[in-house]
């Protein structure tokens, strides 16, 4: 379609050109529009603000259509407990009480020699150029046009797309680093703390002026952005505690302060800004996990826990007769460190920041064959975890684990180059930083985008290369797709609660979540359709499968995101151009068997998660029960009616046991390292191998020996409705095994035995209904015969 230029709704304040050092002394609009939006993206629940937050926000966060965003996208679940940082309440129930004339403890501690000017009522400290006048707040937005919207949608944003989409990004860190720089005052921040944010707020204004570009690509560096917002919910919740000692009437001092000791690593944001910017820096900087942080140049090692150091940057000389140094100065020690130096100190004081694209000496050529992917390999800083991620990320690695990394990121972008080489490009100019999560046996090549860095992808090590391109592929879409969302909102803020189907997850999603799952496999299915387009194609079973998976996936997926109606208009593109992609890859004529076994794969995942997520009416079943138990023919044949009830039992994240299985036999030869699942039973294997009868067997074991068994359940229901071909058998198997497995418990808690499926069936399906009966609401999650093409 023709560019559309019109402008969409909504539009993120363009904050891009604005000083740093204003910042803090910005109030904000009187609608409360920034304080909306940082409390989405940090995930706070829709409750009023402590007292001590609404002063210093000059008003307080209105509920009304307020929703938290999501915070994970990818394959790793965020039902599953966690591992990372805890996670604690940040709102406080209840109202706390007013703020005293003076909470500050600051007042009572010695000034130290770089310590701020004291802090104003409305959070701002009164040193920073600019916050005596009170700068108005600017009224520049960050705007996209229908067409830019499509071109997202359908995999076509090109360079000037893309640059408004990191732009805009910028904006969000910079609305996240205000919000901070408001709120640590209600958090009862210690002086020395105040010392190091006054100090680097300077410094990264000055380094600003002199080189914006390098201070906003610093600023989009995801440790920069998980900092932001673990700062920021931190920041709030020791407000919440401040508040709480203040209603039970014991004023302590510092009761917030241990919560918040990571935000000295502002000092460290303001060091790499100075290095970058090529002008001298002197900050303190906090000492976090053992290191002394600097995002994107390293991190010294200095044993100690916590505390505080002392950072001093000597820039370049003019003639570039000297290089940079960096001087982290301790009690009993100095460690100097030249960035510039290819050839950095030994001993473990200082650990680089690394590449996970390129080695020294070869970065333009390799950059170049990997379609331009340069990403940078953040395995050390301590913010390079967030407390979104369920699984914890994986510890420094030596130089072999980093040269594993540049050779599979430098062949997965070989292979996204020579498969689309506008895919490639598109990948390259989103993503930028690479996060190992620690190995996972039972969910190997797993990945996640978290929206407190978008750009990034966090992946556990993958198997192979291909693993690596498609990962790539699918967290670059989520990433672009929630920075589009910035911009302009794609769902309404209201959408209640998680019910709706998914193919790709086990758990019932909400909307948005579902809308960035069916992006992500549109774009996977735009890299499958190209690879089985190449010459050689037709050999590639795997790209005929998994486009296969795919196409089918998004039949399911998008008819009910049109149903649900909680589409903006932004959202309802994006919808229609996938529906576009859709039809076209319809048309791509597959081999037939490879059709056939993607659409049984999701009949097998439409059962599966039928039977963890939705419970039947208990007094129906309560009543096929009672009848059966009497040897009465069934009296209401028609379906229960049923809702969604989310398993509380931790379930596998990935493609289940047969789904893993299935897409293994099609993989492609040349893929090493094959992970077989470990969770596949016999009867798993023999369905997958087509051995139906010794399938059945095999399930009915495993039935007796783990009653209620989902997956078992699910591989005996989809066997039986090939077997009964059509009717009401095939429906109760198909759209409602919930109910046959309840009705089974129920008996087997009466008689001590399980009946068997076919006879519950035919049992129920050879009742004939007493009167009138309504029609039960169904929600799709079976594959229905689409028009897409097959060959034999």
């Amino acid at each position: 379609m023709a560019h559309d230029p019109t402008p969409l709704p909504g539009g993120l304040v363009d904050l891009c050109g604005f000083d740093i050092d204003r910042l803090a002394a910005l109030s904000g609009p009187v609608s409360g529009e920034w304080l909306r939006q940082v409390a989405a993206w940090i995930g706070y629940p829709a409750a009023p603000l402590p007292p001590a937050l609404a002063a210093a926000f000059s008003g307080s966060l209105t509920t009304a259509g307020y929703q938290p965003r999501s915070r994970l996208y990818g394959e790793v679940s965020d039902g599953e407990v966690r591992r990372g940082r805890e996670v604690a309440e940040l709102a406080r129930p209840g109202e706390a009480a007013a703020l005293p004339a003076d909470p500050s403890p600051a007042a009572a501690r010695p000034r130290l020699p770089h310590d701020p000017a004291p802090l104003t009522a409305a959070g701002a400290w009164a040193g920073f150029a600019g916050s005596r006048a009170g700068p108005p707040a600017p009224s520049a937005r960050h705007r996209v046009t229908h067409g830019d919207v499509d071109a997202v949608a359908r995999g076509r944003a090109g360079p000037a797309v893309l640059t408004e989409l990191r732009r805009a990004q910028i904006s969000r860190r910079m609305l996240l680093l205000w919000a901070v720089l408001r709120s640590v005052r209600a958090a009862d921040v210690d002086a020395e703390t105040q010392a190091c944010l006054a100090t680097a707020v300077r410094a990264l204004a000055r380094a600003q002026r002199r080189a914006p570009g390098e201070v906003h690509a610093l600023l989009l560096h995801p440790t920069v952005g998980i900092w932001l917002v673990d700062s920021l919910r931190r920041c709030w919740r020791a407000a919440a505690r401040v508040d709480g000692a203040r209603v039970d009437g014991a004023r302590v001092d510092g009761v917030g302060a241990a919560d918040v000791d990571g935000l000295g690593y502002l000092g460290g944001i303001a060091i790499a800004a100075a290095l970058r910017a090529r002008q001298p820096c002197r900050v303190p900087v906090r000492i976090v996990d053992g290191l002394i942080a600097v995002p994107t140049v390293g991190c010294a090692v200095v044993g100690a826990a916590g505390g505080w150091a002392l950072a001093v940057v000597t820039p370049a000389g003019a003639g570039g007769d000297r290089p940079s140094a960096l001087r982290v100065m301790l009690p009993d020690r100095c460690i100097v460190v030249r960035p510039d130096d290819p050839h950095p100190p030994t001993g473990g004081a200082w650990l680089p920041a690394r590449s996970a694209s390129a080695a020294a000496g070869t970065a333009a050529a390799a950059t170049a064959a990997a379609g331009g992917l340069e990403l940078s390999l953040e395995d050390t800083d301590p913010f390079r975890g967030s407390d979104a991620l369920p699984l914890p990320v994986a510890a420094r690695g030596g130089p072999a684990t980093a040269a594993r990394w540049r050779r599979l990121t430098g062949a997965a972008g070989a292979i996204l180059a020579s498969t689309d080489a506008s895919q490639a490009a598109e990948v390259a100019g989103t993503l930028r930083a690479l996060v190992p999560l620690r190995d996972a046996p039972d969910q190997p090549s797993s990945s996640a985008t978290v929206t407190d860095a978008l750009g990034t992808i966090m992946i556990t090590p993958p198997l192979d290369a291909m693993r690596l391109a498609i990962a790539l592929v699918h967290e670059a879409a989520h990433s672009r797709l929630e920075m589009l969302g910035d911009i302009t909102p794609l769902v309404r803020a209201v959408e209640g609660p998680r019910v709706h189907f998914a193919p790709w997850r086990p758990d019932p999603r909400p909307l948005v979540a579902v809308l960035h799952g069916a992006f992500a496999y549109s774009r996977m299915a735009a890299f499958w359709a190209a690879r089985w387009a190449r010459p050689p194609g037709a050999d590639d079973l795997q790209a005929a499968y998994e486009l296969a998976w795919c196409r089918g996936a998004l039949r399911l997926a998008l008819p009910a995101l049109r149903a649900a109606g909680g589409l903006t208009e932004a959202g309802d593109h994006v919808v229609a151009a996938m529906e576009a992609d859709c039809d076209g890859w319809d048309r791509v004529e597959l081999p037939a068997a490879l059709t056939r076994a993607a659409r049984r794969v999701l009949r097998d995942v439409g059962v599966v998660w039928r039977l963890r997520n939705i419970r039947p009416d208990a007094e129906h079943i309560a009543g096929w029960a009672w009848d059966w138990l009497a040897g009465r023919p069934c009296g209401r044949p028609a379906p229960p009616r049923s809702r969604v009830e989310p398993w509380t039992t931790p379930h596998p994240v990935h493609r289940h046991a047969r789904q893993r299985l299935t897409a293994l036999a099609f993989a492609s030869p040349r893929c090493g390292g094959l992970h077989l699942p470990g969770a596949a039973t016999a009867g798993d294997r023999a369905a997958v191998a087509g051995d139906t009868a010794r399938a059945a067997v095999e399930f009915r074991r495993e039935l007796r020996e783990r009653p209620g068994r989902v997956e078992s359940f699910a591989g005996l229901a989809l066997i039986h409705a090939a077997r009964v071909g059509g009717g009401l058998e095939r429906r109760l198997c198909l759209d409602h095994p919930e109910a046959l497995l309840a009705l089974g418990e129920r008996i087997r808690a009466a008689t001590g035995r399980t009946p068997d499926l076919p006879d519950l069936t035919a049992w129920i399906a050879a009742a004939r209904p007493t009167g009138p009966t309504r029609p039960v609401r169904r929600m799709v999650t079976r594959a229905q015969r689409t028009p897409a093409a097959s060959t034999c």
